[in-house]
């Protein structure tokens, strides 16, 4: 049971509400045509590395935290930045994707001050799923294992849109496919480090397992998905929510399903956020669960589209490249 539970727990930290809606799906897999499967799979082999390769350095340095590891490699003083750094990217993601919850509660919940109640709601539920721990961090995982394959399953049963012509593959293609593909599982694993400890109360084989379960739903989905974005790829294209865009041809109930699929998508990452942030401080569970959702509602008051263009990818990049460098043994990362 504790393996499903971190198989869920993960997948609630990587599916967020830019993959619901296709966004993520559009612009690192399906837009590379027939390469977009070798995109799939190096995102699937990356994500598995490093979930298992992180885990494994905690143990090995006999540390229980992010911060300790950091220290560990780079010293107090560097590493305690090194650790800012993952602290500040967990925070505007926990903040774009709490900002994301209070939008798309707005748009199903037609009251008045609504952003404002889905905003307090979406916080208040969050910290209670980070604070029960692995369980509450499960369960949005689980809820998106029905949900997601319900909507994508709709969505690609609607008829494909006229033929249209793209331009001819560049020779490159493949190897930009694969490199998006490594990129995606890079800034996604660089996004779960601070919640990666929790991965410590399972024995090795059962960390195995457990990343080969996260490994095999996600896969599914993330196949799923690019299948309906190549379908329907001439719908979708410039579509900056295409998942969005092709609902509305399943009427009210499916636009009701997408916005569904999103809101659990983000609060399950905006709970994976609060999760690592919590696990950075060197506070007990409730006093970090509130100062995380603190820092979170912070970023989140800047608005989803100001963060998720301006913060996280600059953010993203750097602690991916740090990520890379907690993985080195340990004499190489001092040479570094």
């Amino acid at each position: 049971m504790a393996v499903v539970l971190c198989a869920l727990a993960l997948l609630s930290g990587v599916i967020g509400a830019g993959f619901a809606s296709g966004r993520e799906i559009a612009r690192f897999f399906a837009g590379h045509g027939a390469a977009s499967g070798a995109a799939v799979l190096l995102a699937l082999l990356t994500l598995y590395a490093l979930f298992l390769r992180l885990p494994a350095q905690l143990e090995k340095t006999g540390c229980t935290s992010l911060l300790e590891l950091c220290r560990a490699r780079f010293g107090r003083r560097l590493g305690s930045l090194c650790a800012g750094l993952f602290f500040l990217l967990q925070s505007v993601t926990g903040g774009a994707m709490l900002a994301a919850c209070a939008e798309l509660f707005a748009l199903m919940m037609r009251v008045q001050h609504a952003y404002g109640m889905g905003m307090a709601l979406s916080l208040l539920l969050g910290a209670l799923l980070c604070w029960l721990g692995i369980g509450g961090l499960a369960l949005p995982g689980a809820l998106l294992t029905v949900l997601l394959p319900t909507l994508l399953l709709r969505l690609y049963a609607l008829p494909a849109g006229e033929a249209c012509f793209f331009p001819a593959m560049a020779p490159d293609l493949p190897v930009r496919a694969a490199a998006d593909g490594v990129l995606y599982g890079a800034l996604n694993a660089a996004m779960l480090c601070g919640a990666l400890p929790m991965l410590l109360s399972l024995q090795k084989e059962d960390r195995r397992r457990a990343a080969l379960l996260f490994t095999a739903l996600f896969g599914a989905l993330l196949l799923l998905g690019a299948a309906v974005c190549r379908r329907h790829l001439q719908a979708v294209w410039e579509q900056p929510l295409p998942f969005v865009a092709l609902s509305r041809e399943l009427g009210p109930g499916g636009y009701l399903l997408v916005a569904l699929c999103m809101y659990v998508a983000a609060l399950s990452t905006l709970c994976a956020m609060l999760s690592g942030l919590s696990r950075l401080l060197p506070v007990g569970r409730t006093a970090g669960t509130a100062l995380s959702s603190c820092a979170c509602l912070l970023f989140a008051m800047l608005g989803f589209g100001t963060l998720v263009q301006s913060g996280y990818p600059v953010l993203g990049a750097l602690c991916a490249a740090l990520m890379a460098l907690l993985c080195l043994p340990m004499s190489a990362a001092r040479r570094a």
